[in-house]
């Protein structure tokens, strides 16, 4: 009863738009505060009406001007309010207020208001409001229009085979979205307001008989919580319902492909969308989460498995391989062939860096050379990515900066680093990167084997909603084993991962 109290506080004070609470609670409902609220705008609209044609019945309309669709408040609220044949007998303003109430107008969507500030955020909201002096009421009608781009192919994750429809910026688009694509009774939507500036809606999406219901409470719980002044960046969401915020390591899985959230959904987790952005956010997840991708359930298993695998190795080639070379050349050089020993001090003739400051600076050049990608426009931002790692590689060694050795050994962590499907995952290794080549440059091999153990124990220590994050590769779940660093056929996938501790632990009926 604590959490409930607690929740029902938040909603009330986020639900607040803009106004004090002494105003909204003491101010009553009607269109002189109203207007002394909102008419300061340029985009409010406010017209005075007579319902039925008749002075003795005034009626005041609000709405924002753009996020109401004019054509509908035409031809469902102005015409019939405005009409002149009046009701039977000489009805007083109650009576007309609950004709209209009960359904006069053809509008599905409406609602009546007794408080301020509800019927403020309805109208900031794109609704539009015919607010009765008299009854000190109003009714609400939804007939908001946003200005809403159309339904594309994703940008930030390729499609191969599937889906190519994605999340875009309006919620009500997205929910609807994710219906079609999950047409279960079981499937809940649930919606709440955050941000005391912004009023931001957020949707928590999961399947009653299937999600775990502690999980579900927690983030709710931590979503209510959240006292912030506008949801504007994904962050803000994402640091307050997180089990550790000082980890590099992502804990919540992104996304802006609607098959993706649907199948995570139908596996047992809980889904989030807000307002705003054209992306969601699953959890709970874990590090398998992240290595991942869609297109591993549309191809052979076979071949998924194959590729899984090599994006598991992928992840020791960059985070190892800097730190191994520095390692190598620099403490151990038995352990080099003779060959390659020879090569590589051939191609370090005439560059006064060592090892370490060679291999320092040329990830720092590649890490700026993926920033300026990122910042520039996309028309010239994937060529000067191109064309600058040409021109820095071979003018580095030309200048003899770095050896050819370094250049390649930097190129071969870049490109592994680059196929993993999650970005945020990416960004997490390409940080530890640093720190094994800083501690493998201090000790060699001891070095490198020291940084493997931090690392395992930061992982092994992280939980994400009471799941262990290395989960299933480092637990007693033997079945999600059968979807981990292998794809196992469909028909053995059975159960789903006695992690999520979902009501219904079967995939299939047997």
């Amino acid at each position: 009863m604590r959490v409930r109290r607690k929740c029902t506080k938040t909603e009330k004070t986020l639900q607040d738009p803009g106004i004090s609470q002494n105003q909204s609670n003491g101010s009553t409902l009607n269109s002189g505060t109203v207007k002394e609220i909102l008419q300061v705008n340029s985009d409010v609209a406010v017209r005075n009406l007579f319902a039925y044609g008749n002075e003795k019945y005034p009626v005041t309309m609000v709405f924002v001007d753009g996020l109401a669709n004019i054509t509908l408040i035409d031809e469902s609220i102005l015409k019939p309010i405005t009409r002149r044949n009046m009701p039977d007998g000489d009805p007083d303003i109650h009576k007309i207020f609950e004709d209209i109430e009960h359904g006069t107008f053809h509008h599905v969507i409406q609602k009546t208001r007794e408080n301020l500030s509800d019927c403020i955020q309805d109208i900031l909201d794109g609704s539009v409001a015919l607010i009765f002096d008299q009854v000190e009421k109003a009714i609400t009608f939804d007939v908001k229009e946003y200005e809403k781009r159309s339904i594309t192919e994703p940008t930030g994750e390729n499609v191969i085979k599937g889906a190519k429809d994605s999340f875009i910026e309006n919620l009500r688009t997205n929910t609807a979205t994710v219906r079609r694509k999950v047409r279960n009774s079981n499937l809940v939507i649930e919606e709440t307001q955050i941000g005391r500036q912004t009023i931001t809606r957020i949707a928590v999406v999961y399947l009653k008989d299937i999600a775990n219901r502690h999980t579900i409470e927690k983030i709710r719980k931590r979503i209510n919580s959240i006292s912030t002044d506008g949801v504007l960046t994904s962050g803000v969401i994402e640091e307050n319902i997180i089990d550790r915020k000082y980890s590099p390591f992502p804990q919540v899985v992104y996304t802006e492909r609607p098959d993706k959230f649907c199948a995570n959904i139908v596996e047992g987790r809980i889904g989030i969308i807000v307002d705003g952005f054209p992306l969601s956010f699953i959890l709970p997840v874990t590090l398998e989460s992240f290595v991942q991708a869609p297109e591993d359930y549309s191809q052979n298993f076979i071949v998924s498995s194959v590729i899984r695998f090599m994006r598991f190795l992928l992840i020791l080639v960059t985070l190892l391989l800097p730190g191994l070379y520095v390692s190598i050349t620099t403490f151990h050089h038995e352990m080099i062939p003779t060959e390659l020993a020879l090569v590589i001090t051939s191609s370090k003739q005439g560059v006064p860096f060592p090892s370490f400051v060679e291999v320092i600076f040329m990830l720092i050049a590649f890490e700026v050379l993926v920033e300026a990608g990122l910042r520039l426009p996309k028309t010239i931002g994937q060529a000067v990515s191109i064309v600058g790692a040409v021109v820095v590689g071979e003018a580095a060694v030309q200048a003899r900066l770095v050896s050819p050795t370094v250049v390649v050994t930097i190129a071969t962590t870049a490109i592994a680093s680059f196929t993993m499907p999650n970005q945020d995952f990416s960004n997490a290794l390409r940080l530890w990167r640093f720190i094994f080549v800083v501690l493998s440059s201090m000790a060699g091999l001891f070095g490198l084997s020291l940084g493997g153990i931090l690392l395992l124990d930061h992982l092994s220590s992280m939980e994400v909603y009471g799941i262990s994050y290395l989960s299933p590769l480092a637990g007693e779940d033997e079945i999600q084993l059968q979807d981990s660093i292998f794809r196992f056929p469909y028909r053995f996938q059975k159960n789903r991962p006695v992690s999520l501790r979902a009501k219904n632990k079967k995939r299939v009926n047997q």
